[in-house]
């Protein structure tokens, strides 16, 4: 269905444009202006650029559609032709600046930008997502796919009952009013577009352990001696087990970072499918080195566990087609190849995904052989409502950012930072999330001219530290389950910076405070029910703070 048939039924009908999301309808509006289209591959972004010269339009992004590595393919589609896609901005509608005789036949699916309530603007990709309700119902997929006139692609490697379909110009509707059709039907358990999204990386941009004020507070920038995680305390019972795993889903870790030699000869790229991890952009190597960086090495920083061993996943968190298909496989293939915690530092303010859903789900059920992988997730730095995927299940542990000061960071906060960490119903806990020493890609690459980045910022950096708790927690005990590695976490808390913790319903592990969640994390705290005093001889920190 061509974009401007689309918007005059819309128009005509008073329709009212939205998709489902756990059984209930999530309402939209239309942006005309701005639409996604699949080309053929013969169509090169020049002369797409002179068919719309005339018309005003403009091209914000054109590349070339990247394998479907995320899904098990079809025999009948093992063979899926070349395409490219664009999104296009400043469209007249009435002008219809891709119909024009000489390009159309190589427009293969075009469909609008749509908003979100909070004005968010995602995109309609040519794909959308079925999940049956059992493996036979591959039969009534297809029924209904003819019926519709779309192609069923394949199913997820990771989570099989879910297939990804794809639209085209001779189909019923774009993606959104196919996936609706498809869910009204009431044969499938969920059906949703696939939606273009920015996934936002959750930062806002050591060479000496003395300036980790998230480990050990002694005043650093002008903040508040003892405020940290207690990070040397702790160390005194233990530094992690190589046996735990820590996943990053992010970027991608540098894999020869010579601060990090604990790094998994397991990883894993979601854009190809296949391993190793890729490192396709700066953010992975800084948050996998406040986890797990080495210590007492005479490099560098030291991790919160240091010993325990680093997952690399990597995806760009760049919009794009099958996007959420492909982190919801990173998550995946973590906990099904060994992930104790998953760490992740990214999300968007735009619509949720019920694939993501279920991959988050699956890891906290079935991970760890049935005792549940830790999951943690950054709250987001927009000062407001705490961000998707992170509002999205009560089991995830989301993670605010504090100022050195005891403060949640917020534009007005001790370190002078104008940027604020979410905050709301969903925050569980808060750690340090400003001005963070830590690992960069190395030779100039990342960040800094050197091999670390001294002020790496944002929940993307608190979230990290939470994960590197609960990989202390595991390494002494690896037999606890998911909740109660959570409760150990939310129990312990420090209820710092002078804010109101009261008792909350539903809040069960202590008071609890909707900027600071159950406050501030202590590492020590967690461990030191745990196992037996250490005696003196065996008190680590102390060559730390030597040589660090």
């Amino acid at each position: 269905m061509a974009m401007a048939v689309f918007l005059a039924e819309v128009q005509a009908n008073a329709q009212e444009v939205f998709y489902y999301h756990q059984g209930k309808k999530v309402v939209l509006d239309v942006k005309p202006t701005k639409i996604y289209v699949l080309l053929d591959a013969r169509m090169k972004k020049a002369e797409l650029e002179q068919s719309l010269k005339l018309s005003g339009a403009v091209i914000r992004k054109f590349e070339a559609q990247k394998p479907l590595a995320s899904i098990k393919l079809r025999k009948d589609q093992e063979e899926v032709p070349r395409r490219n896609w664009a999104i296009v901005d400043n469209v007249n509608v009435d002008a219809r600046p891709l119909e024009q005789e000489e390009i159309e036949q190589k427009v293969l699916y075009e469909a609008p930008f749509l908003v979100t309530k909070d004005g968010v603007e995602v995109g309609l990709s040519h794909l959308f997502l079925v999940k049956l309700k059992n493996e036979g119902d591959v039969t009534k997929l297809e029924a209904l796919g003819k019926k519709h006139k779309v192609t069923i692609l394949g199913n997820n490697r990771f989570m099989p009952l879910w297939y990804t379909l794809s639209c085209s110009k001779e189909s019923t509707g774009n993606t959104l009013e196919v996936a609706n059709k498809f869910y009204e039907s009431m044969q499938f358990s969920v059906a949703e577009p696939d939606f273009l999204v920015s996934f936002q990386i959750q930062s806002a941009n050591d060479t000496h352990f003395n300036l980790q004020w998230g480990l050990e507070n002694t005043g650093q920038h002008g903040g508040t001696v003892g405020i940290d995680i207690n990070a040397c305390d702790a160390w005194n019972y233990t530094t992690g087990n190589s046996g735990i795993i820590v996943a990053v889903v992010d970027h991608g870790v540098e894999l020869n970072h010579p601060d990090m030699p604990n790094i998994s000869a397991l990883s894993f790229d979601t854009i190809n499918g296949t391993s190793p991890s890729q490192v396709r952009g700066n953010h992975a190597t800084a948050c996998a080195g406040i986890i797990g960086a080495a210590r007492n090495n005479n490099l560098g920083v030291a991790g919160v566990a240091p010993n325990i061993t680093l997952m690399s996943i990597s995806h760009s968190l760049q919009l794009g087609p099958n996007a959420a298909q492909q982190l919801a496989n990173g998550i995946s293939w973590g906990w099904q190849n060994g992930a104790d915690v998953i760490s992740n530092s990214w999300g968007h303010a735009a619509l949720a995904s019920a694939l993501i859903d279920d991959a988050i789900d699956d890891a906290l059920t079935n991970g760890r052989g049935g005792l549940g992988t830790v999951v943690v997730f950054a709250a987001g730095n927009s000062d407001g409502p705490i961000i998707y995927p992170a509002n999205s299940n009560p089991g995830i542990v989301v993670v605010g950012a504090m100022s050195p000061c005891a403060e949640r960071k917020n534009p007005s906060s001790c370190d002078n930072e104008g940027w604020g960490s979410c905050f709301g119903n969903e925050l569980d806990v808060v750690t340090p999330g400003v001005l963070i020493p830590t690992t960069d890609r190395q030779g100039g690459a990342g960040y800094s001219p050197n091999d670390y980045v001294l002020t790496f910022n944002g929940t993307s950096s608190a979230c990290p530290h939470v994960a590197g708790v609960a990989a202390l927690i595991l390494s002494l005990k690896p037999s606890l389950t998911q909740q109660q590695v959570v409760d150990i976490i939310e129990n312990n808390t420090r209820k710092v910076g002078g804010y109101s913790y009261q008792t909350v319903a539903g809040r069960n592990n202590g008071t609890w405070n909707n900027e600071m969640g159950y406050g501030l994390v202590d590492a020590f705290k967690c461990v030191q029910g745990l196992q037996p005093p250490p005696s003196v001889a065996s008190l680590p920190w102390l060559d730390v703070l030597l040589s660090d």
